[in-house]
């Protein structure tokens, strides 16, 4: 039994070896992505894939059609064909160099036309990724501009509302509260007016007790004018022992109700 495992180690250590000592072919991801898009079919691909290795591993820089059928499915005539369509379409082309160990002018296949096809087909997908990422860039900056513009006039409009019912300019802490209720508003300045406007009937003149008022609507989850009336009329339903009958209200009665929720 330990021979048979020495045996089979040995013939897995062996194939290993040849593994390595044989060498890889290494095809750019660039060709295999574009080859499609410069016109080159799967059988050319193929046979460009067998004229590199020939080149690296065997040293046959112009190998025969004989030579590559042996390695190969593709019959002869297909080889002539494929070769001589890749030299058609500008593909590959044979040029010869000087061997300085054989003194002799040797042919081979050159892969220049087909490096300058990829990189044109690469320099246009380069110039079309720069054109998308500057127009995201541009939109979101226009974005966030119009956001910042939006969030300027809506702190603005706050403020003034605020010192034309207060009658003087506001302090610093009292800008900076207006700031944060915009944020917890997210810059909706309707809540914030219609808490203005309670307080001013209350005759409340501070922000501390606008405050209040805006926090209680938020712990109720109240987020427009429609949720607070009705939130207000059930809160009075609740507490009054009288059903609400629909009447005109004077300015005093509205101020009793607002009393009664916001002062008790």
């Amino acid at each position: 039994m330990s021979k048979t495992r020495d045996r089979k180690g040995n013939i897995t250590a062996a194939f290993g070896s040849d593994l390595t000592l044989e060498g890889m072919t290494g095809v750019p991801n660039l060709l295999l992505k574009y080859y499609q898009k410069i016109g080159i079919t799967d059988s050319e691909m193929m046979l460009i894939i067998h004229l590199m290795r020939l080149q690296t591993s065997a040293n046959q820089h112009c190998p025969s059609a004989d030579i590559l059928e042996a390695h190969m499915s593709s019959d002869k005539a297909q080889i002539q064909a494929d070769l001589a369509s890749l030299k058609e379409k500008g593909i590959i082309s044979i040029k010869n160099y000087y061997n300085d160990e054989t003194d002799q002018i040797v042919p081979f296949y050159c892969y220049e036309p087909l490096f300058e096809k990829i990189s044109e087909f690469w320099a246009c997908e380069k110039v079309q990724t720069y054109q998308q990422m500057k127009k995201n860039l541009a939109e979101q900056k226009k974005k966030t501009g119009e956001g910042r513009r939006e969030r300027k006039t809506s702190f603005t409009q706050v403020c003034k509302g605020f010192e034309k019912e207060f009658g003087r300019i506001l302090s610093p802490m009292e800008i900076e509260q207006v700031d944060l209720w915009l944020s917890d508003y997210d810059d909706q300045t309707e809540l914030i007016f219609e808490a203005l406007k309670r307080a001013t009937l209350l005759g409340k003149h501070n922000f501390k007790y606008i405050d209040s008022i805006l926090l209680e609507w938020q712990k109720n989850n109240l987020k427009t004018i429609d949720d607070v009336l009705t939130y207000e009329a059930n809160y009075r339903q609740r507490h009054s022992r009288k059903p609400i009958r629909k009447k005109i209200e004077t300015p005093e009665k509205r101020k009793d109700k607002f009393r009664l929720l916001y002062l008790s």
